[in-house]
């Protein structure tokens, strides 16, 4: 009897081997699919973040711009570590992200790089707020309001005929004016703040709505 068992140990020892065997697989697989899994959410996380960076074009402000830089290296050495984790349609879009966050850099930049002109800011100031010094004296606290509805009035008038380099000069007077503004902030009534701060948010709307327009030929 002993000796009929026995020639079932070698028999029983693969069988053992096969199941353990079996067993690991799919806990092998798993353990694939979710590194895969945790790429593609990382590569999505990264398409948003694209997404948001280049729907702005003064994104690259100078105080601002060696952060984005920098998170934009991170993000990509990460995917780049595990880029064989992502499907070939995945590494494609990877890569059209990266190309399109790079023409972005370069036309942002471009942007920022080109002087504004003296008689052109001036013709916009009188366009936009009713005077070329307007900018020029001190505001009245009470005539802060005023001033901001006339330029959203005329900015929403005028903003289908201008180009990218018209927005820059108009971001220019609105930048001037938060300074006008900030300076006799305390003295501004707390329904006037609350109509400007509307104002404003209706400017940057429209300014983000702009530039996202304006850079899509140059990120496509």
């Amino acid at each position: 009897m002993r000796s009929q068992f026995s020639c079932l140990y070698p028999f029983l020892f693969c069988a053992t081997l096969l199941l353990t065997a079996a067993c690991d697989r799919p806990s092998d697989q798993t353990a694939v699919t979710q590194t895969e899994n945790k790429v593609e959410e990382e590569l999505a996380d990264f398409r948003n973040w694209v997404a948001a960076k280049t729907a702005k074009a003064d994104s690259t402000a100078d105080d601002k711009w060696p952060e984005v830089k920098e998170e934009f290296k991170q993000r990509s050495a990460r995917l780049d570590a595990r880029l064989d984790s992502l499907s070939a349609t995945s590494k494609e879009e990877y890569k059209e992200l990266r190309r399109k966050f790079n023409n972005w850099e370069a036309s942002s930049q471009q942007r920022a790089e080109m002087p504004l002109h003296g008689e052109t800011l001036r013709r916009f100031k009188t366009e936009l707020l009713g005077s070329p010094t307007a900018l020029d004296s001190i505001w009245a606290p009470d005539r802060v309001h005023d001033t901001y509805a006339t330029f959203l009035q005329n900015v929403r008038k005028n903003r289908s005929g201008w180009t990218a380099a018209d927005w820059d000069y108009v971001d220019e007077i609105y930048q001037q004016m938060s300074h006008k503004k900030d300076a006799v902030e305390r003295n501004i009534s707390p329904g006037d703040k609350l109509k400007i701060k509307a104002l404003q948010a209706e400017y940057l709307t429209l300014e983000t709505g702009h530039d996202a327009k304006g850079l899509f030929k140059a990120v496509k």
